[in-house]
């Protein structure tokens, strides 16, 4: 009788599993069709499945046209570098597969592997596969079950008909596109002269030309570049992409060149470019036009060379007049938002740090840019107990800033002894979620810090996992909470207890200091972090802060200002005082 009672169990287990998995694919399928842009189908088919099932990172490759080519056109969890790469799949599967049951000898199986990715589905529509879907591991470290993998097999089978829509809407909206710019190219060529010298905009200039110069020309490729203080820049690129190298020397061109005779113009030959016209004011050359070949794949002669020197010439003193404009504009624009923001984030910011009986602790924040979305924060929650908190908000700027207003405002709002700090960093989330769109997320950490028994509770929500350094120099990754704020509105967080020795630290920062690099793009890393923390377990809260810093800012030199600095460290005395101070 047992035995029925618990195989009853089991099916009624197994009937509620498969229900909410097919209510989660129904809602997944009307998320994934409502929209017939690639890249939000792209995002809902990763965001998805990795909050449903928790899994660490994922990556979509779609076909390029008819060959084995693969291009990597969205990822989660994997460093961005990789977008837009190519990977030959001469066999793609045609079901779902785990990479470890890959054979050894399949070349592109060792792409997945070196990214950690666990699971490969394809994406298979009425013209074949069209892409392929995959996904690393969970974060629990749980293999996937049968029914999981059913289950991203099935949203991936829905998914190839929306992504497939999606690249035919791009391709619909590119044809488009290009029947508008024609359209307008043969409109302008008629009043160009007069529309160049009757605005200040310099975009509408710039693009007034090229309208001029293809339409007329019938030519699908037209770079202009300008002179610009001591460079020279792209101020538009159509058909081809540009770099000006730093040498480039175009001041010197006063008649037409033919790139293929020229071998200082070589690398704008090798972008497709046929011929290059400088632009002249006052017997200077301040920008040249660089232009493709005819559609047609006939010759310039004379009178193409002429109209496009004479257009030049009258497009450059519009050009330079826009430019100055433009500086002028920007600037005063630039100067608003910063000081805005500037003084939305140091009102953020804690000017003072609570003196902590018994501790020690420094913080410093440093923002790229002037602005950024670091955030830190020290609250004195009730007598002997503190809440600490540190931040990454995504994105620069003013943005930015407001969110992290966002952020310090619930944050103070909801951190007392009413809640459990799980329940209080689960409010945060749901309000961040009300509060910003889905491409916007905050990597959170909070701890309170009980100085009564010496005891650290915190809640990492997808932040760099700080380091407990205790006397002897052992470290440990602080890692216990849940995911990023703002993704999931519905989340639970974990806690974890520690206990303070006398000094041991908590070292807390962003992926500023991690994530800086020298000029050889080599990361700074968690392991020199780890390493200084661990060379003089001595130093006190403020030495320990500045060390790391200084030694960030020598490594990366110049570089280090892509990206916000923010750091927090907290240290228990080695005899009770009441210096606290940063």
């Amino acid at each position: 009788m047992v035995k029925n009672d618990n195989q009853q169990k089991n099916v009624s287990r197994e009937l509620d599993e498969r229900l909410l998995e097919l209510t989660a694919l129904f809602e997944i399928t009307q998320t994934l069709t409502a929209s017939l842009s690639l890249n939000a189908i792209l995002e809902n088919l990763l965001r998805i499945p990795m909050g449903h099932m928790l899994i660490s990172r994922g990556i979509v490759l779609l076909q390029k046209e008819q060959d084995d080519e693969f291009i990597v056109e969205d990822l989660k969890g994997i460093s961005h570098q990789l977008l837009n790469k190519s990977l030959v799949i001469d066999d793609p599967p045609s079901h779902a597969v785990l990479v470890k049951d890959i054979p050894k000898d399949c070349d592109w199986a060792s792409f997945f592997k070196k990214f950690d990715i666990q699971l490969i589905l394809p994406l298979n529509s009425s013209q074949g596969t069209i892409g392929v879907v995959g996904f690393g591991g969970k974060i629990s470290g749980q293999s996937f079950k049968q029914g999981e993998i059913e289950f991203l097999n099935s949203l991936s089978n829905i998914a190839a008909t929306a992504v497939s829509n999606g690249l035919m809407v791009e391709e619909i909206q590119g044809v488009n596109r290009k029947l508008d710019r024609k359209i307008q190219q043969l409109n302008t060529i008629f009043d160009i002269s007069r529309e160049l010298n009757t605005t200040l905009d310099r975009n509408k200039i710039v693009n007034l030309l090229s309208f001029a110069v293809m339409g007329e020309l019938m030519v699908n490729k037209c770079v202009v570049a300008t002179a610009c203080n001591d460079h020279w820049e792209v101020s538009l690129s159509k058909g081809t992409s540009v770099t000006i190298p730093e040498n480039a020397e175009f001041s010197q061109v006063t008649e037409p060149v033919f790139m293929e005779e020229s071998a200082s113009h070589e690398v704008f030959h090798s972008a497709g470019l046929s011929v290059l016209v400088p632009m002249r004011l006052h017997e200077v050359t301040h920008g040249v036009i660089m232009i493709g070949p005819k559609i047609s794949d006939s010759d310039f002669d004379e009178a193409d060379l002429e109209f496009l020197k004479t257009l030049g010439n009258q497009a450059v003193t519009a050009i330079e007049n826009a430019r100055l404009f433009e500086e002028a504009l920007e600037k005063q624009r630039l100067e608003e938002e910063l000081n805005l923001a500037r003084h939305i984030q140091q009102d953020l910011l804690p000017s003072d740090l609570p003196l902590i009986s018994g501790y020690d602790i420094a913080a410093v924040n440093i923002p790229s840019k002037q602005v950024g979305g670091d955030y830190f924060d020290v609250i004195p929650i009730r007598e002997g107990v503190y809440g600490i908190a540190i931040a990454d908000v995504s994105g620069k700027g003013a943005g930015a800033a407001l969110l992290m207003a966002n952020l310090q405002a619930s944050l103070h709002a909801l951190c007392s002894d009413e809640d459990t700090i799980s329940d209080m960093v689960s409010k945060v989330n749901r309000l961040v979620c009300q509060n910003t769109s889905l491409d916007k997320y905050i990597t959170f950490f909070y701890g309170e810090l009980n100085v009564a028994d010496h005891t650290f509770t915190y809640c990492n929500a997808g932040h760099n996992p700080p380091y407990k350094v205790t006397a002897n120099g052992q470290v440990y990754d602080l890692t216990i909470g849940g995911i990023v704020l703002g993704m999931m509105p519905e989340m639970a967080y974990q806690t974890e207890t520690i206990k303070m020795e006398p000094n041991d630290r908590i070292v807390m920062f962003t992926d500023g200091i991690t994530e800086s690099m020298d000029a050889n793009e080599e990361e700074f890393g968690e392991n020199r972090v780890k390493k200084i923390i661990q060379e003089d377990v001595n130093l006190s809260a403020q030495a320990l802060l500045d060390r790391i810093v200084n030694e960030a800012k020598q490594f990366s030199a110049e570089y280090m200002e892509n990206d916000d600095i923010t750091l927090v460290v907290l240290r228990k005395l080695k005899k009770k005082n009441k210096t606290g101070r940063r």
